[in-house]
């Protein structure tokens, strides 16, 4: 007979900042990174955004693979379906930690907002819905909320200021019919959005990024 136990070890982990926290830190922005993606290479995009008073955080996935054998790329992911609940405890943890610590140096009126794309959209909604803070804004570039929220985890987003919506005309990851059931979803849980539309596919837009944070 074969049983499968579970075994909590500490581990350690990785994230990417771009500036220093400091007394004259206005924003924090907590961005994470898609599927396949690495906390580096994420925080180059997200560079430009950066400012004297804005800190850009880049957690990276607690899960790595190799995306391609022959060149040894590596990149991570937030979950898989095997042992789910588990993995979503595991990364809501490892995110509540890291924000804790991150922001017992801020000033206490700084604004934290949380940035997310593709799969990331998915562990951000999860981690609004089971972490300890509420960011001021929540923008989910490239995905929707995650399809199978509790009504716990709809109300802890409902409680957010702001949540925009960022959409790809010819993003074959998100058709337009699903853009509709989030749109919808949200709107049934009183959640104050917008849906922000762009000309391109599954990718991070400069215009429309930099658009986001005028």
């Amino acid at each position: 007979m074969i049983h499968i136990h579970r075994f909590v070890t500490p581990r350690t982990t990785r994230f990417a900042q771009i500036g220093e926290i400091s007394d004259d830190t206005k924003e924090v922005v907590f961005a994470l990174h898609g599927y396949g993606q690495l906390a580096a290479s994420f925080a180059q995009i997200l560079l430009p955004l950066a400012g004297p008073d804005r800190v850009i955080i880049c957690p990276e996935a607690l899960s790595r693979f190799y995306t391609n054998h022959q060149t040894k790329q590596v990149g991570a992911t937030w979950m898989t379906v095997e042992d789910r609940e588990f993995e979503i405890m595991d990364y809501v943890t490892f995110l509540d930690g890291l924000a804790s610590e991150l922001l017992d140096d801020a000033p206490e009126d700084v604004k934290v907002e949380v940035f997310a794309f593709s799969q990331g959209c998915h562990t951000a909604c999860r981690w609004m819905g089971n972490g300890t803070f509420q960011p001021a804004r929540l923008i989910l570039w490239g995905s929707d909320p995650a399809g199978d929220l509790s009504d716990e985890e709809w109300d802890s987003l409902s409680d957010i200021n702001e949540i925009t919506l960022v959409v790809g005309s010819n993003d074959p990851y998100l058709p337009e019919e699903r853009i509709i059931k989030a749109e919808e979803a949200l709107r049934d849980h009183q959640c104050a959005f917008t849906t922000v539309r762009y000309e391109g596919k599954h990718e991070m837009v400069p215009d429309v990024l930099h658009a986001l944070w005028k």
